[in-house]
């Protein structure tokens, strides 16, 4: 921030007339600022630095040093800036805003304008939407305020600054399992993984999950999810979707619906909901970071396969490609992950369905999952009911734990599509360790 100073050459100088004071600057020396005192309201520098006089038929050069006083709302620090350039990025122009009914606000910002199209490999993306899904034209899962978004535009979730500050005290993400140990200290997870027959991909799955408020502390969350994995490359892309608890990224103790995606295994690429460019969001209604109801939801994650061009509907036109990643909630299209983004992902290797908790190490024991109730408890645990998937033919699936079942477990209770509620599994447990 600039300031103007104004500088009085005392009686000590013995100056007999108005002179002309230059602070000097060069590669190797320049002025520099100390804070001296903090007050509530302001914030006091002392000023060094090289200045010169004319004096005579001569320059005098000298050190000098200036007390000012400087309001605390004008001083912005490097943080600050980036704070500001991120929030400019990820908020868009909107047309609308509304409230949940805990406060959060959603802007309703073109659909073709929103986050997503900022990512560099979306910059000539056209919309992809099936045919029955038309931009903005159903309402799936409204808002608990019961609000939606005007035709041809979505809600994206607005971003404040203490969203920004919160997140980045929370780096860590529910990674997909390869085996009963955690690769992240402070996670543990309770999953059933499946596996897809060789020479064969998943390409469409599909569960009933269970929702439930739980009570999750500052620097915790807990995660129901499905992850979609292809282990095909160096290091896996991962396409997930669900709910969680996770009040450093959403700012309450709300379940809220979430996707994520990587394209090169948690490494460089991908991120939670809008925080990056990435996620196409067609709903008017349904978005990532919305509250959930308690209750049950149907979860369907689909790659398009199909490869029409240029169909005029409702004057969007609309070009169809292979490789993207359709989300569902309860029957709705929310969104899609496009194939540029993941590495042109054709099919899944692995599906990964359950459970995920993460406390900061040293920083209390871990929270509930699912529904805090053991999954010994098949009758009272939280389930994932009426798994479907499509694709290929499963040659196992596994239980996969990193943890005694007295705190976290899952236990398939229906290993068939015919049973009555489909393939089934409980899982979850109270945490505490």
């Amino acid at each position: 921030t600039k300031h103007k100073l104004n500088l009085q050459v005392g009686p000590v100088c013995q100056v007999q007339r108005p002179v002309q004071i230059a602070v000097l600057r060069s590669s190797n020396q320049s002025a520099s600022a100390v804070p001296s005192r903090s007050g509530r309201d302001s914030i006091t520098f002392d000023l060094l630095f090289l200045a010169a006089v004319q004096v005579g038929g001569g320059l005098l050069q000298f050190t000098a040093a200036v007390r000012t006083m400087v309001s605390r709302n004008s001083v912005l620090s490097q943080d600050d800036f980036t704070l500001e350039a991120e929030l400019k990025m990820l908020n868009k122009p909107y047309v609308k805003s509304f409230k949940d009914n805990y406060g959060v606000v959603f802007d309703c910002v073109d659909i073709h304008k929103q986050p997503a199209f900022d990512h560099p490999l979306l910059k000539n993306h056209k919309l992809q939407i099936p045919p029955s899904s038309s931009a903005g034209t159903g309402l799936g899962l409204p808002t608990t305020s019961g609000e939606s978004c005007p035709y041809g535009t979505v809600p994206i979730r607005r971003t404040l600054k203490e969203d920004l500050v919160r997140r980045r005290a929370s780096s860590q993400v529910m990674k997909p399992q390869t085996e009963y140990t955690s690769t992240i200290e402070g996670q543990h997870f309770a999953q059933v993984l499946f596996d897809s027959e060789k020479g064969s991909l998943f390409v469409d799955v599909k569960a009933d999950i269970d929702v439930y408020p739980l009570v999750i502390p500052p620097g915790q969350k807990s995660t129901a999810q499905i992850l979609v994995v292809d282990r095909r490359p160096s290091s896996a892309t991962v396409v997930q979707a669900g709910w969680h608890i996770d009040s450093q990224h959403e700012g309450d103790n709300q379940p809220r619906f979430m996707v994520y995606w990587t394209a090169d295994g948690y490494q460089k690429t991908g991120c939670l909901n809008y925080e990056c460019p990435g996620f196409v969001v067609t709903s008017q209604a349904t978005t990532p970071g919305m509250a959930l109801p308690v209750g049950k939801i149907t979860l369907k994650i689909l790659r398009v396969i199909h490869d029409i061009h240029h169909i005029s509907l409702n004057n969007f036109i609309f070009d169809f490609q292979t490789g993207n990643w359709n989300v569902y909630l309860n029957g709705e299209m929310v969104g899609y992950f496009p194939g540029a983004i993941v590495n042109g992902m054709d099919g899944s290797t692995q599906i990964q369905m359950g459970g995920t908790v993460y406390s900061t190490p040293g920083e209390g024991k871990s929270p509930p999952m699912g529904n805090g109730i053991l999954a010994a408890d098949t009758n009272a645990a939280a389930k994932f009911t009426w798994v479907v998937m499509r694709g290929s033919k499963t040659i196992n699936y596994m239980v996969a734990k990193d943890i005694d079942s007295s705190i976290y477990d899952a236990v398939v209770t229906s290993a068939s599509e015919d049973g009555p509620q489909g393939f089934a599994f409980v899982y979850g447990g109270p945490g505490g360790v």
